[in-house]
């Protein structure tokens, strides 16, 4: 017969019986187990060891779809008119010279998806322009150029490349969670504390979640200016990327399925999580979810950036396109900061100073 020796769940010390409570007690931190507690807590953990690797989802891409093609040149053919039209190979639309249709570009061989989705901007240029300004207003530690408004002409907008996951999903939690109680008598303070193994289910779903397939752009940025309404989400018409920057994608769906996937977990923690209550500590001891009906789709989606250079280091400001929602940083001008610190430094010396003669009679 194999033997097996019990650790305690709280400590990981070794257990020993007592024939006197007929459980399980462990010698270093005090507790005292039934026998039925810790067999159900060795099937739980067994069963969790089973499940140590998190699911892979698997999810369903959209076909792809038709633009223009490229020539062994490196030409692309206008669908509309049959003109040869020179292009970046990041360039996602581009306008025809010849028959002034914008032109959807990707590679034959590239494996490139035209986008599914999109949403068209609804905050206009000088709406953005005026918010960008607004925000920038008295705000004395900014560089000498953002006081005479040249920074503006670095705003533009961008059709930003999306990736939006679909699925169902049942998630599977557990929480270790403790409960203290604190009491004294004549000659000593006392803390118990409780330890308990929380368990929740549930079944929910999923309706795009966002990955940003661009590796410009920064994931806080992207992250920080959702969400967007996906209600108004339209079927992707090259009309609306006229007067507009649009790259295709450089994080390519596949490489965007560890991001949706932490993403997932983060929400369905989030929503097991709200509902143990009642404790003093909680955190997750296991997490398990499983993935059905999983799709994904390509979107555009409009975001006003700004970004500059300062010092060497690269500043990007966002506005989402859609809601007017803003996020990100600006530098700051070290020069007018050492300059506003002196002359605050010296107001405090003689504002001391003043309250020294008055309530002293002398300098402080």
């Amino acid at each position: 017969m194999d033997f097996v020796q019990y650790k305690c769940p709280c400590c990981g010390a070794a257990l020993q019986f007592s024939p006197g409570t007929q459980k399980l007690s462990c010698a270093s931190c005090g507790n005292e187990y039934e026998l039925e507690t810790l067999r159900k807590f060795e099937q739980e953990e067994q069963r969790e060891k089973g499940r140590d690797r998190e699911q892979e989802l698997n999810w369903e891409y959209q076909k792809e779809a038709q633009g223009a093609r490229r020539t062994a040149e490196g030409l692309y053919i206008c669908p509309s008119c049959g003109a040869e039209i020179e292009a970046d190979e990041n360039t996602v639309s581009t306008t025809c010279p010849y028959c002034d249709n914008v032109v959807v570009i990707r590679a034959a061989a590239s494996g490139a998806y035209e986008p599914d989705v999109m949403i068209p901007f609804q905050i206009k240029g000088d709406q953005a322009k005026q918010m960008l300004e607004n925000f920038c207003r008295g705000k004395r530690l900014l560089p000498r150029n953002f006081r005479d408004r040249s920074y503006l002409k670095n705003l533009k907008g961008y059709y930003v490349p999306y990736w939006l996951f679909d699925c169902d999903a049942s998630a599977e939690m557990s929480f270790n969670a403790t409960r203290t109680r604190a009491w004294s008598d004549s000659e000593y303070d006392y803390l118990e504390t409780s330890y308990y193994l929380v368990n929740r289910a549930g079944g929910m779903e999923f309706y795009h979640v966002p990955v940003d397939g661009s590796k410009e752009m920064d994931d806080d940025t992207t992250e920080s200016i959702e969400p967007f309404d996906y209600g108004a989400l339209t079927e992707f018409n090259p009309a609306y990327l006229a007067g507009y920057e649009t790259d295709k994608y450089d994080v390519d769906a596949k490489s965007a399925e560890g991001r949706a996937k932490e993403r997932l977990y983060q929400s369905a923690e989030q929503v097991l999580r709200s509902t143990v209550n009642g404790y003093n500590t909680v955190t997750v001891k296991h997490r398990y979810l499983n993935a059905k009906n999983g799709k994904v789709h390509y979107a555009l989606l409009p975001v006003w950036m700004f970004e500059t250079v300062y010092n060497g280091k690269k500043y990007q400001f966002a506005i989402n396109g859609q809601t007017g929602k803003m996020v990100g940083e600006l530098p700051v001008d070290q020069g007018a900061f050492w300059k506003y610190l002196c002359g605050f430094t010296a107001v405090g010396t003689v504002v001391c100073s003043i309250l020294g003669i008055l309530l002293f009679g002398g300098v402080l």
